[in-house]
């Protein structure tokens, strides 16, 4: 999910001279501060942190999975790219996620939203796309404005969030129901949920109100998420998912992960915070809170530096979720027809 910061670092167009200069600085200047000692750790469960985020946590919050991270990472590009519906051949994506069948895509381009829905071996999927047009961009300016969200309280509380975020969400969400229902993905059916930047903001949504229809809700996996809702949301899924699995994927050199900021907005899921690549290990974080051990612990100009730098998608962690073990960016530059287009054109 972007924020106004990164509206100007990031137009979709042809990289301007100026951005440039702008990125060979924050490269410089970011490279001393991109490893923060306290985040680097050892895989699995023993890296848990005992800092910040809830005192316990269930078996199944802390069954953090790499191999299916990847593989959902995978899934969330496949999101990005045209026609999956059609024939799932959308490039080094749907190559690496074999078995997807019965692929229906729901999408409203008046608010850049878009999603697909699929059967896979014995799960079915829902994977959201990330912002990736003007539309989505114009959405992304409400999403510091919180709303109530019909039918979610906790504690007494109303639940807020995005404005932005349920408009898109919303615009979509009967059109993922009924092709849940014509695929035979009914509420006996094991359903994984994943989605990159906006597309995460969406997945939380989802888990929300399908966790409310009696889905059964396997597995969640977002990556480079941002804040969705305020604390009564966020303690309201948290109750909801219970037993489910729900990993928030974070990297150091992601500056857009902690947005947006202030008025109340609190973070969801399990963090798994990666300093950068795969190779640096990861740390499992905070449980539906902001772990200042992990992403949250930037400071507001080390996320300024990163904004500029990511003006390269090449160089900016956003794109770069679960490298090196996967593949690509995640983003529609990795769809096959967006290979044959200018490199420098890429959109969130």
């Amino acid at each position: 999910q972007v924020s106004s910061r990164r509206r100007t670092a990031l137009r979709g167009k042809m990289l301007h001279p100026l951005c440039a200069l702008c990125c060979v600085v924050a490269l410089c200047c970011t490279t001393a501060a991109q490893e923060r000692p306290e985040a680097v750790a050892a895989r699995g469960p023993e890296s848990l942190d005992p800092h910040g985020g809830r005192a316990e946590r269930s078996a199944a919050q802390v069954d953090y999975s790499e191999e299916e991270a990847v593989e959902m990472a995978y899934i969330s590009t496949a999101a990005y790219c045209e026609s999956i519906e059609q024939a799932w051949d959308c490039g080094e994506a749907c190559a690496a996620v074999l078995g997807m069948e019965d692929v229906r895509v729901a999408s409203k381009p008046a608010f850049d939203a878009h999603a697909f829905v699929g059967r896979r071996r014995e799960h079915c999927v829902l994977g959201f796309r990330g912002t990736d047009s003007m539309a989505g961009f114009q959405e992304d300016a409400k999403d510091f404005n919180l709303v109530d969200l019909p039918g979610c309280s906790f504690r007494g509380r109303n639940c807020q969030v995005g404005q932005g975020f349920l408009e898109q969400y919303s615009s979509i969400a009967v059109h993922i129901k009924k092709h849940l229902a014509d695929i035979g993905c009914g509420t006996s059916v094991p359903l994984v949920v994943t989605g990159h930047s906006l597309g995460g903001a969406l997945t939380a949504l989802a888990l929300h109100d399908l966790s409310s229809a009696g889905q059964n809700l396997s597995r969640a996996y977002t990556f480079g998420q941002p804040r969705v809702g305020d604390e009564s949301f966020a303690g309201a899924l948290e109750e909801a998912l219970a037993a489910v699995p729900y990993f928030r994927v974070t990297r150091g050199d992601d500056p857009f992960v902690n947005s947006p900021s202030g008025n109340g907005f609190l973070h969801t899921g399990v963090e798994v915070y990666y300093p950068g690549d795969t190779a640096q290990g990861f740390r499992i974080c905070g449980s539906y809170s902001e772990d200042p051990a992990c992403s949250s612990g930037a400071s507001k100009a080390r996320d300024f530096l990163l904004t500029l730098r990511c003006a390269l998608p090449t160089h900016c962690g956003h794109f770069l979720y679960l490298h090196s073990k996967k593949k690509g960016l995640l983003s529609h530059a990795s769809c096959r027809a967006a290979r044959r287009l200018d490199s420098s054109i890429v959109l969130l």
